[in-house]
Parts: C-alpha cells; structure tokens; sequence
C-alpha cells in the first residue's frame, strides 16, 4: 500500500502504470470518505481513460428489500449482488452486458445501459470496496480527508436542510463501513484530498 498527498495526479500515474502491467480488462474502485473527491477522480479518469464510470449511488438497495436485519450489516443498503452480477461478473470476463440504475431519491429503476466489452471499467463510490467485491478489482483506490475539510465541503454542497443528515447519519454509518471491513487496509493506495493549509 503507499500513500500519497497529491491525488489526482499521482492516481493518474499510478493507474497507468497499473494498466501497463496488468492483462485487460482492468477494473479500477475509487473508495473512500463523504467529500473527499470520489466522483470527480473518477469522471476525469473516464474520460482520459474513455472508461465507463458506475456509481455505487445507483446501487442502492430498493426500499422494498430492506429488512431490519440487512440493515444492520455494514453497507447493507447497498445492492452490492447487483452489482457483481449485472457489471463486474460480465466485465472481468470480458463481455457486454446490460444494467439498470436504481434512483433511490424517487425509488425508481432508470432505462436499461448497454455496455459493450471495455479494457476499463471505473467504479467510484463509498461501499465500492465491501468484502464481496474485493476480488473483481484490479487496482484499488481510497479518499479520505480530514474532519473540517469534509465539514466545509458538505456545507458548500448541500442545502441546510439535509446536512443534519450527512453528519448525524450518512458519515457514521460509512465510517462503521471503513472499520467494520478495514476498507483502507484493502486498498493498493490511499490518497489524502485535505484542503492545503
């Protein structure tokens, strides 16, 4: 595991060389803390990268499969079944395949993506790197932050309303996540995205 204290660039190095040394195709998780960068690593990878991104938001487990004892499993909202077998089964074999995304905001599934065979595949998001799918992975990021930077980007990106919720709910159920299953010590790199002070 190694560290690093400039993300996006040493991410970037650090993919390539990745890439060079693994087959395809390769399957890169970006981990890691509320506000520390996640979505927007991922998208500037897609794009240099011309790799589809998925987003762990859009596995959300429906509300209708949400049993009191799922819940009580660390990341047990999340559809992480799903997600194995609707992407990450059909991509480290090298095929296409055809997934819905789940809009937990409204409980409804959106038209159905065609994806065809890819050497790269992102995915990004807190609950990416949960025990069961560990194995898919061929390299394996983590964000994280400090206390006040998160706190300052939560407020710059969230309406008043609902940052109750990320600081009472949202953060402590994904740091149970982070030490329930040791989510940095999985990862091949961690990547510090604090503010400069």
């Amino acid at each position: 595991m190694e560290f690093y204290s400039d993300p996006f660039k040493q991410v970037w190095a650090e993919v390539q060389k990745q890439m060079r040394q693994t087959p395809p195709p390769f399957l890169l998780a970006i981990d890691g803390a509320c506000c520390s960068g996640k979505t927007t690593l991922a998208q500037a990878l897609g794009q240099a990268l011309q790799a589809p991104v998925f987003h762990m938001d859009d596995f959300y487990l429906p509300f209708a499969l949400r049993t009191a004892q799922r819940l009580q499993m660390p990341g047990g909202h999340m559809d992480w079944q799903r997600l194995a077998q609707e992407v990450l089964e059909p991509a480290v074999q090298g095929a296409g395949f055809l997934y819905r995304a789940y809009d937990a905001h409204t409980d409804r599934w959106q038209k159905v993506r065609e994806i065809a065979p890819q050497a790269v595949y992102i995915v990004e998001g807190t609950y990416s790197l949960l025990p069961a799918l560990e194995k898919y992975y061929s390299y394996k990021v983590f964000l994280k932050l400090d206390a006040d930077s998160q706190y300052r980007r939560l407020q710059k990106r969230e309406s008043q309303d609902k940052l109750p919720g990320f600081i009472q709910h949202w953060i402590p159920e994904e740091e149970r996540y982070f030490q329930a299953c040791r989510t940095e010590r999985c990862a091949d790199s961690i990547f510090d995205t604090s503010d400069k002070k």
